[in-house]
């Protein structure tokens, strides 16, 4: 070989090293992301109306859906679609709960602490949780063993002018990404729709019925009186109850197309979502404030929302504004403990009443979440 030769192989050597060397480090400082789609595999959906005795909305879902249900509508899907009531004893005697609220005792402290009870001495409540749990679940079970339901599409109606919530928990794509779309679906209709984020870290502390299965969604539309039906909301209710069943069919027979489709409806990734602001005090779930009650019902409130601040869910309030009216008839400004300025929602929540389900109006902040990965999005600190 000559010398000439050897020089052409040598330079053409280090040049494809070069080449590949180049490709690595553009590879690590530009990666290319593959799509990230919602792959769970969801072989079992579960529909709960009546959690709360008298939310008679998610109660009619229910019943509409069994009813489509003995007609083969889950033909349709490519997993099994059960219906039920969550608290039927509480739905037939037109209350919130019995006992004490069903959406509060799946918690893992509450759950073990019912295991442990001598059966007579369990709630209403507590025996149902149990036997949902053992229905649906378990939550809390053997290592590698799934839970008998995969999704649970929780049904409930609030007093406060609060729309069509969509209610998730944190860093599950799965409902991220349903939520995202059902949302689309909603707004297509003109329905007022919004999402908000469960702050509690994972679904095991959650103490919320969903929470049973591993991927859960509740709808939460409002405003409804207690005990009371309206057809525009059970209209409401079923949209956004149709869409997330949509949405996890698709979701199993074309992830990618149905990625592209939400990523093109939500350029940037970022979905807009509310949270409720951290709990100040002990045994709370999230931030609230707190009315004072009766002396002799800890149910009724000594002080009425405003007449400026009913109905103005997720607007905000600072310190200074009427808030509350006592029983004298004077006003009861914001004394911006909680913050100023802040959103309120679930304003007059008639759930809110009852002191073991939590008295006060929530507190809430603005959130965006992550679309592939359904993870809360850091807020930038402002430079100083």
């Amino acid at each position: 070989m000559t010398l000439t030769c050897q020089s052409f192989f040598v330079e053409a050597f280090f040049l494809l090293t070069n080449l590949l060397l180049l490709v690595l480090v553009s590879s690590t400082i530009n990666p290319i992301m593959p799509p990230t789609t919602a792959a769970s595999i969801v072989r079992s959906v579960a529909v709960i109306g009546g959690t709360h005795g008298n939310e008679y909305t998610g109660v009619f879902c229910v019943k509409a859906l069994q009813r489509k249900l003995t007609k083969g509508v889950d033909q349709d899907y490519p997993f099994r679609i059960s219906a039920l009531i969550g608290n039927p004893v509480a739905f037939k005697e037109n209350k919130r709960f019995v006992d004490e609220d069903l959406n509060r005792q799946f918690s893992a402290a509450t759950m073990a602490a019912a295991a442990a009870a001598i059966g007579s001495s369990l709630s209403v409540e507590q025996k149902r949780a149990k036997e949902l749990d053992q229905l649906l679940g378990p939550k809390f079970g053997i290592e590698n063993q799934p839970p008998a339901t995969d999704f649970i599409v929780d049904l409930h109606t609030t007093t406060s002018n609060m729309f069509t919530s969509l209610i998730i928990g944190h860093g599950d794509p799965l409902t991220a990404q349903a939520a995202a779309y059902v949302m689309h679906k909603c707004q297509e209709k003109n329905f007022k729709v919004c999402i908000m984020m469960h702050t509690h870290e994972s679904a095991k502390s959650r103490p919320n019925l969903s929470s049973i299965a591993p991927h859960s969604f509740t709808l939460e539309v409002g405003p409804v009186p207690q005990g009371v039906l309206r057809h525009d909301k059970v209209e409401e209710m079923q949209e956004a109850l149709f869409s997330a069943l949509e949405f996890l069919r698709r979701n199993q027979h074309e992830p990618e197309i149905l990625l592209n489709e939400l990523k093109q409806l939500y350029p940037s990734e970022k979905i807009p979502c509310y949270r409720s602001a951290p709990a100040k005090r002990e045994n709370e779930m999230s931030n609230k404030i707190v009315w004072p009650c009766d002396p002799d019902n800890e149910n009724f409130p000594q002080w009425i929302v405003h007449k400026d601040v009913q109905d103005q869910d997720f607007k905000e309030i600072k310190q200074g504004d009427p808030l509350f009216v006592n029983l004298d008839g004077e006003v009861i400004l914001y004394d911006g403990s909680h913050g100023s300025p802040i959103l309120l929602m679930f304003i007059n929540e008639g759930g809110y009443y009852y002191a073991r389900s939590g008295t006060g109006i929530s507190v809430a902040q603005r959130d965006e979440f992550d679309l592939r990965t359904g993870n809360l999005i850091p807020k930038e600190t402002p430079k100083l």
